[in-house]
């Protein structure tokens, strides 16, 4: 077999073969459906422990890149997970962004979400008409006692409805990316809230859609952004609100 791999700087061992595959994946020198070689052979060309090849596949995993088929190998997978990241997505990932990092880009990219969705707004009917009944169904939460946790995946879905929304499956995927990772950030909103703000924020949204009207797209978004800035813990030094 051909060397596959290069190892070349020094990393962890478990890093070193996840950029490797990375690497690889990015060069399409694996391809989805490839079967990964096996565990002794990665071990032998990046010189790294079994131990850590099996560690760097549960990552891999976890990701959505690769497929452990129990006694049948490692595939790439044929169709990316959500949680699929490029190398960019990767690192933004480990490198835990502040909450003003995260504030700027949901600002820029969530502007450009909503431009998308009027583009598209002859083709994404389906979407619009889930959006109406999501912000139907927080107005019933916020008469629920102790609604937190669900007002909470009402909130997750809403943004989740905008990517789809947009009609650019790059764009879904790379909201659904952040979406993901703000989830404990979202859930903050909510604590000890009945949901009225959200559901005022959500409802411009929604409104600036169904009028088309793209001239209030950064004002209602800078709201949006804004409001979601504010209601976050003061002690929270971090997304995980450590």
């Amino acid at each position: 077999m051909s060397n596959l791999f290069e190892a070349s700087k020094r990393e962890s061992a478990v890093d070193l073969v996840v950029n490797s595959i990375k690497q690889l994946l990015m060069e399409r020198t694996l391809k989805p459906g490839d079967k990964l070689p096996s565990e002794l052979e990665i071990s032998e060309e990046l010189r790294v422990s079994r131990g850590s090849v099996r560690e760097a596949m549960k990552i891999l995993s976890a990701f959505g890149l690769v497929d452990i088929r129990v006694g049948n190998g490692t595939y790439v997978c044929e169709t990316p997970g959500n949680t699929t990241m490029d190398s960019l997505l990767f690192s933004f990932f480990i490198s835990n962004p502040q909450i003003d990092d995260l504030y700027e880009f949901r600002h820029i990219f969530e502007i450009d979400i909503l431009t998308m969705i009027l583009e598209h707004y002859d083709d994404n009917g389906k979407e619009r008409k889930a959006l109406r009944e999501n912000l139907e169904q927080l107005e019933c939460l916020m008469a629920v006692a102790d609604s937190g946790r669900k007002l909470s995946e009402n909130d997750l879905e809403f943004h989740r409805l905008l990517g789809q929304a947009s009609k650019n499956l790059l764009a879904e995927r790379v909201y659904n990316f952040i979406i993901d990772f703000m989830e404990p950030s979202i859930a903050a909103t909510h604590k000890g809230r009945s949901g009225e703000i959200v559901y005022e924020l959500h409802r411009d949204i929604v409104d600036l859609i169904e009028s088309r009207d793209a001239g209030r797209i950064d004002e209602v978004i800078t709201n949006s952004v804004d409001t979601w800035s504010i209601l976050q813990p003061s002690s929270a030094m971090n997304l995980w609100g450590e």
